[in-house]
């Protein structure tokens, strides 16, 4: 019998699936270090965020698959697993559709302020509608940076509220931008022209915040930003400078770095930024569908039935 260990919590669906081919499946919790002690006797391992390095793998001697309960996998050492060639797994295109309207949920929350009104009625200050007004989104001027599966399903909701939609992606050709929104050879263009932008970014591993100080005096006083892909795209501190100094200027913030940030990080005392806890992907029907993608290529790995697609380390095997 195969045992695979689920580190965090996930969704039952996977976890039954598993039991019903006759797995056994432990869960253990990832906010402590106990979980090291009982590393060695799983073959399998359905990973969240947990960092997976040296030490990790020299405790997991039985480990043959991690399948990684999410899309990026920064917290995984790619070298370490290669030298055991020990194969990473994602999810398939499960949390675009999340993702994508928890992006809208946040642009309309700073667009419409619904976060400031909510607390104004509850100081009964009904009156605040009279001295303090929100925005529309028809017309409105937004860059996608990143034209992924998540930045293609944000384009086309905020084509749905008749918003100005303009695509930058360096890695894509701009005949490959459909010609309803405006393709960008160059993410310096014009970039006071928005008032949003939302960064649809896979993992960046140049170790250089791709959002600093130098890109943020460049756009409008009175944009917002919006952070759904990747704490380290933005570098946090200049971010928290660029707030202070300009208030008209605002954040919408479902990832951080480090996470979670600590309780001193001064973005949270701020009135002009959106936080949520890294929690876009985290609906019922998308928490069900990456524990079961999990799931799914345990069982595939087991069975000789790989989805090279999902496959990360493709290396140590082709």
């Amino acid at each position: 019998m195969k045992k695979v260990l689920v580190l965090g919590k996930a969704h039952k669906a996977g976890i039954k699936y598993l039991k019903d081919l006759s797995y056994q499946v432990d869960e253990a919790s990832d906010q402590d270090d106990d979980y090291k002690n009982i590393l060695s006797l799983y073959d399998a391992l359905i990973l969240k965020m947990t960092k997976v390095d040296q030490e990790f793998i020299d405790l997991s001697k039985n480990l043959k698959i991690i399948a990684r309960h999410g899309v990026g996998y920064n917290n995984v050492d790619i070298n370490v697993i290669n030298e055991k060639k020990i194969p990473l797994f994602i999810i398939g295109d499960v949390n675009s559709t999340s993702v994508s309207e928890h992006t809208i949920a946040l642009i309309l929350n700073l667009a419409k302020k619904i976060n400031y009104y909510d607390s104004q009625v509850r100081l009964d200050n009904f009156n605040v509608r009279n001295t303090f007004q929100s925005r529309d989104l028809s017309g409105k001027k937004i860059l996608i940076y990143g034209y992924g599966r998540i930045g293609k399903k944000v384009a086309q909701l905020c084509k749905f509220f008749n918003m100005e939609v303009s695509i930058y992606d360096k890695f894509l050709s701009l005949d490959k931008i459909p010609n309803t929104f405006k393709a960008l050879k160059n993410i310096e263009e014009n970039l006071d022209i928005f008032d949003f932008i939302t960064l649809h970014i896979p993992y960046n591993n140049s170790g250089k915040s791709l959002i600093d100080k130098s890109f943020l005096n460049k756009l409008s006083k009175e944009c917002s930003i919006i952070n759904t892909s990747r704490g380290d795209l933005i570098n946090e501190n200049d971010l928290l400078d660029h707030l202070k100094k300009n208030k008209n200027f605002n954040a919408g913030l479902d990832v951080f770095d480090p996470e979670p940030p600590s309780k001193n990080n001064e973005l949270l005392k701020l009135d002009n930024v959106v936080l949520t806890p890294h929690s876009a992907a985290y609906t019922e029907e998308c928490l069900a569908e990456m524990s079961m993608h999990c799931a799914k290529n345990i069982n595939d790995f087991f069975n000789n039935k790989m989805n090279k697609s999902l496959l990360v380390n493709k290396d140590i095997y082709f």
